[in-house]
């Protein structure tokens, strides 16, 4: 096969994203800079917790993933509202379906993950409704988001670095990401790939029901590469809907990360691990069984 076609193709295929993922972050850069939600956590108090922190967690920002893990950390919050958060978060995966062909199944997407988040929350929060009183804990935005906001100064020309770089530098970063999975996808299953189009077919048919295990699996890493992946494979017509939604169920952005930075909980943050993996597995599974009946 030709690559270098390949690689023109898939090129072609996903540069005309790169503008529109570019003006997502801008946006979500003004959000998390503008709103208090992304630095102040007491929203996630009170009886209703889950149902803010399931709202707020479908907006594509990092902001409230890490913070509520750092909140749940010091015992502020319930781990229904934990897991509210993180299986309403979506990271990457928001601005590459909004700049793709695909962009109109954000809209289910969204609407699965802000139900099941408000329900899981909800009930765990019942089960286990022991937490402190809320502290007034307030979180600097850079210190909250430092894994993507490291060199970002106050000054003069800050606001180039905030509004441009940053966003710039996540839009490329993400971009890297879709076009890579693009590529190898048309290696392997293209037209004209190594394996090729129908053989792929047959195989998505012979693992359909084990494909949203694996992608709940990949979306367990705590970066957004995971989601960015995942949701390039489904763009490239690589997993269905329903692994789509299992693998994003799952991932729970940097805040799992934060979580397992406390060693001494490493028996509670594995529980919340295997809880986030086995609702994202079963999920999609239930949403590859119901829409094969169609």
């Amino acid at each position: 096969m030709d690559i270098g076609h390949e690689f023109l193709h898939s090129l072609k295929d996903c540069i005309y994203m790169l503008p529109i993922m570019f003006i997502t972050y801008v946006i979500i850069e003004l959000i998390e800079r503008k709103t208090s939600f992304a630095t102040n956590g007491k929203f996630l108090s009170g009886k209703v917790a889950p149902v803010f922190g399931s709202l707020l967690g479908t907006v594509p920002q990092c902001g409230v993933s890490v913070m509520s893990a750092k909140l749940f950390d010091k015992g502020i919050i319930g781990l229904g509202t934990l897991l509210s958060v993180f299986i309403a978060t979506s990271d990457e995966a928001f601005s590459i379906l909004i700049a793709s062909d695909k962009r109109l199944d954000l809209i289910p997407l969204l609407i699965i993950k802000l139900v099941l988040a408000t329900l899981v929350g909800l009930m765990f929060n019942l089960i286990l409704s022991k937490k402190k009183n809320f502290e007034g804990e307030v979180f600097e935005h850079d210190s909250v988001c430092a894994h993507c906001h490291d060199g970002v100064e106050e000054g003069k020309h800050a606001w180039v670095k905030m509004y441009v770089l940053v966003p710039l530098f996540h839009a490329l970063q993400t971009f890297l990401y879709v076009f890579a999975v693009t590529f190898l996808f048309g290696i392997f299953f293209g037209e004209h790939g190594i394996i090729g189009e129908e053989k792929f077919a047959v195989y998505l048919s012979s693992v359909k029901y084990t494909e949203s295990f694996i992608t709940a699996l990949i979306g367990l890493i705590p970066n957004c590469a995971s989601s960015a992946i995942i949701t390039g494979a489904y763009v490239s017509g690589g997993i269905s809907f329903g692994s789509l939604v299992a693998g994003l169920i799952s991932n729970a952005g940097v805040g799992l990360a934060v979580l397992f930075k406390n060693v001494k909980e490493i028996k509670r943050n594995l529980f919340i691990l295997f809880t986030l993996y086995f609702i994202g597995a079963f999920t999609g599974l239930f949403i590859t069984l119901v829409s094969g009946l169609f």
